[in-house]
């Protein structure tokens, strides 16, 4: 018997959750609308619009995006957590709204482990740890020892207090006991900019913001926070590799109300976890340098709270209060 691979058994799955014939499941009854909580053009709608594309073709019905920015996700939260738990209406789940956000204690007019169910993931976005090109250092491990040699006298760059580039990076330093000035931006385009000329030493980035500087030698970069080397940078080694105890990439999450039906749960999940293996998709994907996510409702929800715990852990050592 011929083996099978992981797209055939994922779309034979989707096949069965939507039945064939007159046997064919009432949902979706019409359009779905994913929401998601960016301006349009980003690298996460862009995302969430090529999924919706995918499901559209599977599920016979079109996905419109929603795009509702601000309040780092509230705005599009409040919107979902009314809407009927009938699968109709679903939410692109970020870490900084549903992980980072509660963990530092931001007030929610939602509680996003009872108000959300989850559904799958829309994918894991690479971080980098990237270094000014000013910089005397040609690794991770060079950059460890120059900085323990100089205590208090570099600094790090971020987008702003308690976001995730920020948060990764007091991961590393109570990993490898190193003490940075932190220096929040209003945005990772502003953090960025300072890093290549100099003013700022050290930050995370996102892979994908970074890799035209990364390859056009406008920055140092010194490792990977992915848990395996990235298709893009092949010969970039992991913190891990490295010896940093420290995995950590970003990531966004398809959740809808909770109380959705289990069958409809099903269909959502089967066809999200199918797209993520069709080729066209995958292809998109690397381009935007997103990693596709085949996980079952239960693996995306034990991720998102594994993330919660984590970071709530992190705040409590380290006592990062968001600004007044």
């Amino acid at each position: 018997m011929p083996r099978l691979d992981r797209r055939t058994v994922l779309l034979a799955g989707l096949a069965s959750a939507l039945g064939v014939g007159s046997a064919r499941a009432a949902f979706p009854e019409r359009p779905i609308q994913l929401v998601v909580p960016f301006a349009p053009a980003g690298g996460t709608d862009i995302a969430a619009r090529r999924l919706g594309e995918t499901l559209a073709r599977q599920l016979g019905q079109s996905v419109i995006i929603d795009n509702r920015p601000g309040a780092n996700g509230i705005v599009a939260g409040q919107v979902v957590v009314k809407a009927p738990a009938d699968g109709h209406m679903l939410l692109v789940a970020t870490a900084a709204s549903f992980a980072a956000a509660p963990a530092l204690g931001q007030k929610l007019p939602y509680d996003v482990a009872y108000d959300f169910a989850p559904v799958g993931m829309l994918g894991l976005f690479p971080l980098v740890l990237n270094a000014s090109p000013t910089l005397p250092v040609a690794s991770l491990t060079e950059f460890l020892a120059y900085a323990k040699q100089r205590p208090g006298q570099l600094n790090f760059a971020s987008a702003g207090i308690g976001g995730t580039n920020h948060l990764v990076f007091e991961m590393i330093m109570q990993a490898t006991g190193l003490k940075l000035a932190h220096v929040p931006y209003r945005g990772t385009g502003l953090a960025a900019a300072d890093l290549m000329s100099g003013q700022v030493h050290v930050m995370i980035d996102s892979l994908a913001a970074s890799l035209g500087n990364i390859q056009g030698g406008k920055v140092k970069t010194l490792a990977v926070t992915t848990d395996a080397r990235q298709p893009q940078l092949p010969d970039l080694p992991t913190l891990k590799e490295q010896g940093v105890d420290v995995v950590y990439p970003g990531w966004a999450s398809i959740v809808a109300p909770a109380g959705i039906a289990s069958d409809t749960l099903h269909i959502l999940s089967t066809a999200i976890n199918a797209a993520m293996a069709d080729a066209e998709l995958v292809a998109r994907y690397r381009e935007l340098v997103i990693e596709p996510v085949a996980w079952s409702p239960q693996e995306t929800g034990a991720f998102m709270a594994r993330d919660r715990a984590i970071l709530t852990e992190l705040v409590a050592k380290t006592g990062i209060k968001l600004a007044e």
